[in-house]
């Protein structure tokens, strides 16, 4: 079975709902078979690079739009779903900063099969560590730590390596009129958007295979094309 997903880093209900799937497919008895293929998204692509992210709270209030209560609402939302799937939530020190070097990392490890891990470790360090993940040197030392050789990671920073991957990726996302992150395709017979509890992702393993017809959709808190999530 094929599971796709399109994330970006800065959504952090893409961290939740990441999480939410990996905690189903524990569950799931043909685990195994089924390969998680992690697409592209990007939020905001006018954001600063290179280590020049600014707080998430400025920009979630003079950038996005929203009130001072609606952040509330927002962050105490997460800040339960961070309870319940086990991780810290620090989203009010976050740093809001460019996701395309982070998404070509991401891209490399995949050629080696360690994208979903090389991605939990940057929504790490963004969600629960307030980390600048546009940061070169904190992108090196993830990649390192997962198993990447330093070397070629240095080689792609260098240069443009994945760029196009990643543009056709969201390319690919808008063809589907996928709008929202994160969206997991289940052999693109089902769909999940936002991060929907563990039990809805285990229904969508155990029932894929099954499904015929239009696809079917399930739909949670998600963040959308513009760079906002909803409350």
């Amino acid at each position: 079975m094929k599971v796709e997903v399109w994330t970006d880093i800065m959504c952090p209900y893409c961290y939740i709902g990441k999480i939410h799937y990996e905690q189903a497919l524990q569950q799931f008895a043909h685990a195994s078979e089924v390969e998680l293929v992690i697409k592209a998204f990007r939020l905001n692509p006018n954001l600063p690079d290179k280590g020049n992210g600014y707080s998430v709270v400025d920009y979630l209030l003079k950038t996005a739009g929203l009130s001072e209560n609606n952040l509330k609402q927002m962050f105490a939302y997460i800040e339960q779903l961070a309870e319940n799937a086990g991780v810290k939530f620090n989203l009010p020190n976050a740093i809001a900063a460019n996701t395309l070097d982070a998404h070509r990392l991401v891209k490399l490890a995949a050629k080696k099969n360690l994208g979903s891990k090389v991605l939990s470790l940057i929504s790490k360090a963004y969600f629960e560590d307030a980390q600048d993940y546009s940061d070169i040197n904190l992108l090196t030392g993830i990649g390192i730590k997962a198993g990447l050789d330093e070397a070629e990671i240095d080689q792609m920073f260098a240069g443009d390596d994945f760029k196009a991957e990643v543009e056709r990726d969201i390319q690919e996302a808008h063809q589907l009129g996928i709008d929202t992150v994160p969206t997991f395709l289940f052999e693109r017979k089902q769909a999940i958007i936002g991060a929907e509890p563990v039990q809805v992702f285990l229904d969508a393993l155990k029932t894929t295979n099954i499904t015929l017809g239009d696809m079917e959709v399930r739909k949670g808190k998600s963040c959308n094309a513009d760079g906002t999530c909803e409350i």
